[in-house]
């Protein structure tokens, strides 16, 4: 048998919020000191030592088109040595790109050749293992590394993403010094980033801590982006009225695609390459104008103006990149600049907005964007422009910042909305109870009425059936005692007939249903004896198989109207003979009661109960009452009922 709680046992709530302290208790901690261990661990890198008295040599390669089949013979040729003029430099070392250059296909081709000693310390620790480089970045066309005049080392596979992927070169045994050569095309030019030589295990350890926000970090946000645009597309399609999903969701796509080039290699197609490097830049158009519309969706910001032009500027930007023009020219950083001053200007609308209308999920994605730009401005005037190789390219970190302030602006908006609709069901169980307490109270007085309805309706009916049976019975036993054709026996009979009607006038309502030909048998039983005493003939032709049932209601309603009829003929016709008929004629049953009395015009006769309640009564039964002068003399009663009656 299963154990039942006791009664001290919290509720469900208050269990909850138990689990959820215990929980941050135990949790909380162990992230705090995971976290702090982590930062604690000294980076690999200053187990490292820089580089100093480097050299460089500028090589000429002529006009040639560096592309995979260049690049590959230029990697692998030797240059002439005795042209060589070696300049001291310190690292990083580089030449600036422009905002926008010329860049012909015969433009002037070189090679960088850069001389780097191996420190005499780092040669006699050789015993601990072998000798490697680590360098932070290398900008320009593939880097080869010589030793001894041979080559011991290139990136062919790889060069299109070097730019982001830190350098990392193992130096053969007894070389005093390692060249590393970086051709580039004059109106480019290239950057290299500072070197730290050291053992190889060093250098492998600082080159993966490098990458874990080079490379690593930057590809986890593209699977978050991918996951969070399957979700945010999968609401949007269920709720196509809230378009704020649907833009989070292409945010998400274009966070992904912006993703792509630290993990999508395209080396060695050089055509894909053009058309990858060109979705690659116009994806930054795009996250920086999708990222502009949803902060307008969130903060409920109506600038179609703005909104247009910045859509239109991220269309034609993506339009006049496309390689398909074949544009001899670099406008990189021209490009960057447009996005620049277009997030400056939703910056403006933003935070003016922010400041007329603070809310905190405005604030929080108007700082989101302000960090984005700083980020990028960051980018720009030190990777992109190749004037700071050693500097972190920051703007990825925008993706970041960009993820985690969307899901906190969606999820408070998420919660406000559950919050509102907890409260509305709060208001709406209150005001259900109201209404059920109003319509418990207006029950019970419709309940009061209907009694008092069904009191004055039964009141009603006993009043007519006493007029129109007893009243019926009375009139005969009248015009019999005025006849003076009742003995004492006859008398008592009579009398005992009243009694007897009497108690069937409360009787009827008992029975449930009733056939016609029953009730038509207890009329003749009733009426027979006191026509008789009244000198009246009485002609009965009834169908005997009529086959029509009726309620008890409805029961009483014909055999009152009957009764009242008959009364009618004894009271006023001095008729010698009254005829009933039963028949089904199509789908009606027809009863007609003729008598050749004197007659009368129904039109003529002063109004009482009689004849208007038996009118009600046909109307209640569905039926139709006709009342005509006979031919010769008399009066015809005729009675249809439909084929079903109702209950009446």
């Amino acid at each position: 048998m299963k154990r039942a709680w006791p009664d001290s046992s919290p509720d469900s709530v208050a269990a909850f919020r138990w689990v959820w302290w215990l929980a941050a208790m135990v949790a909380l901690p162990m992230g705090v000191f995971s976290w702090w261990t982590y930062l604690q661990a000294p980076s690999r890198l200053a187990e490292l030592k820089r580089v100093e008295g480097v050299s460089v040599w500028h090589e000429p390669l002529g006009n040639r088109v560096i592309d995979q089949t260049t690049v590959r013979d230029i990697v692998r040729t030797p240059p002439n040595w005795q042209e060589a003029h070696w300049t001291p430099v310190e690292l990083p070392n580089f030449i600036e790109l422009g905002h926008s250059v010329e860049l012909p296909p015969d433009a002037p081709k070189l090679r960088a050749w850069f001389r780097i000693p191996i420190p005499v310390d780092a040669e006699g620790s050789r015993s601990h293992g072998r000798q490697g480089l680590l360098g932070f970045r290398v900008q320009g066309g593939a880097w080869s590394v010589w030793a001894d005049g041979k080559l011991i080392q290139s990136n062919l596979s790889d060069w299109r993403i070097q730019w982001n992927v830190p350098l990392r070169i193992t130096v053969p045994l007894g070389a005093r010094e390692v060249l590393i050569a970086v051709p580039y095309a004059e109106p480019l030019g290239y950057s290299v980033g500072s070197l730290f030589v050291g053992p190889m295990d060093v250098v492998d350890s600082a080159w993966q801590e490098r990458n874990v926000l080079y490379l690593d970090l930057p590809r986890f946000m593209s699977v978050m982006a991918l996951l969070l645009m399957v979700v945010s597309l999968h609401l949007a399609w269920s709720r196509p009225k809230d378009r704020m999903f649907a833009l989070l969701g292409f945010n998400a796509l274009i966070w992904s695609v912006t993703c792509l080039q630290f993990s999508f290699d395209v080396t060695g197609f050089d055509s894909l390459w053009l058309w990858f490097g060109s979705v690659m830049d116009s994806s930054i158009n795009w996250m920086v104008i999708l990222g502009f519309i949803f902060a307008f969706e969130l903060e409920s910001i109506r600038v179609p103006r703005l909104t247009a032009v910045m859509l239109l500027y991220a269309v034609l930007g993506t339009f006049v990149t496309l390689p398909v023009w074949g544009w001899q020219k670099s406008a990189l950083i021209a490009q960057q600049y447009g996005n620049i001053a277009v997030m400056m200007v939703g910056l403006l609308v933003l935070g003016w907005h922010v400041i007329r209308h603070p809310r905190r999920e405005g604030v929080v994605i108007f700082l989101a964007l302000l960090t984005h730009l700083g980020l990028g401005v960051h980018t720009l005037l030190n990777l992109t422009n190749q004037t700071n190789p050693d500097s972190f390219y920051s703007f990825s970190l925008g993706v970041v910042v960009l993820y985690f302030a969307f899901m906190y602006a969606v999820g408070r908006r998420t919660v406000a909305a559950l919050n509102s609709t907890e409260r509305h069901e709060g208001e709406l169980k209150n005001r259900l109870a109201e209404q059920e307490i109003r319509l418990s109270e207006q029950h019970v007085r419709l309940q009061q009425l209907e009694v008092a309805r069904r009191l004055d309706t039964q009141r009603d009916n006993i009043m007519q059936d006493l007029h129109d049976r007893l009243g019926s019975n009375l009139t005969s036993a009248l015009l019999q005692a005025r006849k003076g054709v009742l003995s004492p026996d006859e008398t008592v009979l009579l009398l005992q007939d009243l009694a007897d009607e009497l108690r069937h006038v409360g009787g009827l309502a008992s029975q449930e249903q009733r056939s016609l030909n029953e009730l038509l048998a207890e009329l003749r039983q009733r009426v027979q004896n006191r026509l008789a005493h009244g000198g009246i003939y009485l002609v009965w032709d009834v169908d005997p198989a009529l086959g029509l049932q009726l309620s008890a209601q409805a029961a009483q309603h014909v055999l009152a109207m009957l009764s009242e009829a008959i009364a009618n003929v004894i009271k006023h016709a001095e008729a010698k003979q009254i005829r009933l008929e039963a028949r089904r004629q199509g789908g009606e049953f027809v009863i007609t009661i003729t008598d050749n009395g004197n007659g009368f015009d129904p039109e003529s006769v002063e109004p009482g109960r009689g004849l208007p309640g038996m009118h009600q009564r046909t109307a209640a039964l569905g039926g139709a009452l006709q009342i005509v002068v006979a031919d010769p003399r008399g009066t015809v009663w005729r009675l249809r009922l439909p084929d079903t009656v109702p209950k009446a």
